[in-house]
């Protein structure tokens, strides 16, 4: 049950619920029908380009490498970067964690003084099995979240032509209604046992949570969130504005309670606000009303409170709840369709796909697509 790490003896009582809700999540193109078929049968099948915020300046104490990997998650390539230029492992930033069966292009900043030989840098980067494809300084380390989008390229193999049709009328209501910004299933491992470790992390003893505090915190508020998302869809309030929401604006990113559910349901519409959902911590902006009502539903329902958060040292936060891929296309390809569309950081294309496919997304190594 994914407790051979020693964290559990007997399965928490929350565990089976929670797992349960998160296998069978909702999906909102339900009433077209999908399409099946597979992603990833080949690492060349999903490729994801990152796209920074920012471009570098050209001088600084940090070197920006971009390349292009595959077979490696973000954190043991990180390491590599670090063992291989001979770097401490905090001299080594990325701004959010890539799929490992996958071809990635990513950029990584490196803490190397300026005056190191370019080319004795060059020469050691040639001993990873990646693809350097830029070099450039800047003045600053790139840290988590530093990533403005994500722009993939998918084949979605085991369908045929005959199917575009379908494909299409899925695609066109998604860009237009959204669909749920879920965190994927690779967050939760293999069997979901992150779950387990997650959970088993609230009754260890604050020295005893080990260096993955932090992740396995993380595991917890993603559970909970797709939980929340998942009820809302259930009662046919995916779509809508309710009393009380925590609405985000998609031009500033600025955060009000929802009073007059007329006019901000308008807005929802017209795509410049879209709800929120919880990142539950300590310090994080509640909602009202209805909305607050479901939100500590889903506490009580865990057996939690917002307490509970603090000595995790989890603040929380806010997460718009709808995801509308922007730019989605989709052609045939001679093993089946390729889509192609871009989403902002911390969002998962395989939320996208899976309305396609109507299957679980069944990838186990952790993505946050960041």
């Amino acid at each position: 049950m994914g407790c051979d790490d020693g964290d559990c003896k007997k399965v928490d009582p929350r565990i089976p619920v929670l797992k349960q809700e998160l296998a069978d999540l909702p999906y909102v193109s339900a009433h077209l029908p999908g399409i099946g078929g597979t992603i990833k049968a080949r690492a060349e099948d999903f490729q994801v380009e990152e796209v920074l915020p920012y471009t570098p300046c050209g001088e600084g104490e940090h070197l920006y490498v971009t390349l292009k990997r595959r077979g490696w998650n973000t954190v043991d390539l990180g390491g590599a970067l670090a063992r291989c230029l001979e770097l401490k492992p905090q001299d080594v930033g990325w701004g959010g964690r890539k799929d490992k069966r996958a071809v990635c292009t990513q950029t990584f900043s490196l803490h190397i003084p300026q005056t190191a030989a370019m080319d004795n840098i060059k020469k050691q980067l040639q001993q990873l099995p990646v693809e350097v494809l830029n070099l450039q300084r800047h003045r600053n380390k790139i840290k988590a979240g530093h990533v403005a989008a994500n722009r993939f390229r998918i084949l979605l193999s085991g369908v045929g032509p005959s199917t575009i049709d379908q494909a299409r009328a899925i695609a066109r209501f998604a860009t237009r209604y959204g669909v749920p910004n879920y965190y994927g299933s690779q967050r939760f491992g293999i069997a979901m046992g992150n779950i387990d470790r997650a959970i088993a992390l609230l009754n260890r003893p604050k020295k005893t949570r080990g260096a993955r505090r932090g992740f396995m915190v993380s595991v917890l508020q993603s559970a909970l969130f797709n939980q929340w998302l998942s009820r809302r869809i259930r009662r046919g309030a995916f779509g809508t504005i309710v009393s009380g929401d925590l609405a985000k604006k998609t031009d500033t990113g600025g955060l009000f309670i929802v009073e007059d559910t007329a006019e901000a349901a308008d807005r929802f519409a017209k795509g410049a606000i879209v709800y929120t959902g919880p990142i539950f911590g300590y310090k994080m902006m509640a909602p009202g009303d209805e909305a607050a009502r479901r939100e500590a539903q889903i506490l009580t329902d865990n057996h939690l409170t917002v307490a509970d958060f603090k000595p995790l040292r989890a603040p929380g936060s806010r997460r718009p709840a709808v995801l509308r891929p922007s730019d989605l296309e989709i052609q045939e390809a001679d093993a089946g369709l390729t889509f192609s569309f871009t989403l902002p950081s911390g969002a998962y294309a395989t939320a996208v796909m899976r309305e396609f496919t109507r299957e679980p997304d069944g990838v186990a190594e952790e993505s946050a697509n960041s």
